[in-house]
């Protein structure tokens, strides 16, 4: 699904004997997104955080904030330096200062195409139909308290290559360098100083979640004061299995997960195990968008892509498992969001989770929305999450223990 807008200019025929009028000096038009998006190559060099360019997007859903388009370096999971995409949020309200309250919002699933990126949805005439802004009130709630909001596009979301999908630590470390690339843009507002947090949902929660559990060593100088994950895909293996052939969670999330591991992990070597049929259908899987991937592949299986299935592959199987949360203390209090009802990601991973970081000895609000599945679970739940997170940013302390969420 795309819009193309078209800019038609006329032009006429001059008169005979008529001097041909000068043409006027244009300015030279702002970086394109094609140039934008290219990183520089060589990439620069430095460390995970710095930041390789930015541009203002001068118009843009939020009248409330200034709109910047980011890129910087962040690492992939083998420690190679590679250039992730984003945009920062800067409320118009922020406080004078540079230690403002700062979060990062790792988002949900939009896809495997560049044109689905995140950022590239922040100017409304260049937005993907196929992709839309559904995290958006959550920002505005942030924005009007004068937080600052990063997003990340992660690795090979709105950059060449195919994006590290589902990839846990790949998507923890691009949320974190996130957080240190917003605090190094002169006139941010936010520094190394500021109290900062972390929101996802659903593939967005899982990016949360694996950042908080990554924060105390992989970025142990942010002053990380709380994490806010709902709809959290805790067990990638289980939840691979649950989405297969699943016609009403969303078949094309698991197929897009092949080629997210495989990125992440090339030894795997998906291409070799593709059948010609399954290589077709993958090649549509990488152009689309979250609307394309839940509504465009019905009950197509991992078994009908691969052979022989990859699903019963020790190698991939373990690949999955990588991703597993809950082995790690999370680095702030955290509050966990989910339906009863979710059939995309079952509420059974959101106990396991919140059973796992317990037991850890985190301290943990846990909330289940009674009658709700994935999506209506977001929209319900994440208002009172988002308020408990910007709390706390803001300098509120957390009680602690594991607590479920009473909503009497």
């Amino acid at each position: 699904m795309t819009v193309v807008l078209a800019l038609v200019v006329g032009g006429g025929v001059a008169s005979a004997g008529l001097p041909t009028p000068p043409v006027p000096a244009l300015p030279a038009p702002p970086l394109s997104d094609d140039v934008f998006y290219v990183p520089p190559s060589p990439l620069p060099d430095g460390k995970p955080g710095d930041v390789i360019r930015t541009r203002d997007v001068p118009l843009s859903s939020y009248p409330d904030a200034r709109v910047q388009q980011i890129m910087y370096l962040s690492t992939d999971i083998h420690d190679k330096l590679v250039p992730v995409t984003g945009m920062l949020l800067t409320p118009l309200l922020q406080k004078p200062g540079n230690d403002n309250p700062l979060v990062v919002h790792t988002p949900g699933t939009r896809g495997l195409d560049d044109r689905c990126a995140p950022s590239k949805q922040a100017n409304p005439l260049q937005a993907n139909p196929g992709s839309p802004e559904y995290a958006m009130p959550e920002y505005q709630q942030l924005l009007a308290r004068g937080i600052s909001v990063v997003v990340t596009d992660y690795e090979g979301q709105g950059t060449p290559g195919d994006p590290s999908y589902l990839v846990g630590q790949s998507e923890g470390r691009n949320g974190l360098d996130a957080l240190r690339a917003a605090e190094h843009i002169k006139g941010s507002g936010v520094s190394p100083d500021s109290p900062v947090g972390i929101s996802g949902y659903s593939q967005g929660g899982q990016a949360a979640a694996w950042a908080a559990e990554l924060q105390p060593t992989y970025a142990p100088e942010q002053h990380l004061k709380a994490v806010l994950a709902g709809g959290t895909p805790t067990d990638m293996l289980l939840e691979v299995n649950h989405l297969n052939g699943n016609p009403t969670a969303g078949a094309g999330f698991a197929l897009a997960s092949l080629v997210g591991l495989n990125h992440g992990k090339p030894e795997l070597d998906l291409d070799s195990k593709l059948t010609p049929e399954g290589k077709q259908i993958l090649d549509q899987v990488k152009q689309s968008c979250v609307v394309e991937l839940f509504a465009g592949f019905g009950t197509t299986t991992v078994g009908q892509v691969t052979n022989p299935d990859v699903l019963s592959d020790p190698a991939w199987q373990n690949a999955y498992r990588a991703s597993q949360l809950g082995t790690k203390k999370p680095g702030a209090p955290a509050y966990l969001y989910h339906g009863t009802a979710d059939n995309i990601v079952p509420i059974a991973q959101a106990e396991m989770l919140y059973h796992d970081w317990c037991t850890q000895g985190a301290s943990v609000q846990y909330e289940t929305i009674p009658a709700t599945e994935h999506i209506s679970a977001n929209i319900l739940g994440s208002q009172r999450g988002v308020q408990w997170l910007a709390d706390r940013v803001e300098g509120a302390q957390t009680i602690a223990g594991c607590h479920e969420v009473d909503l009497s």
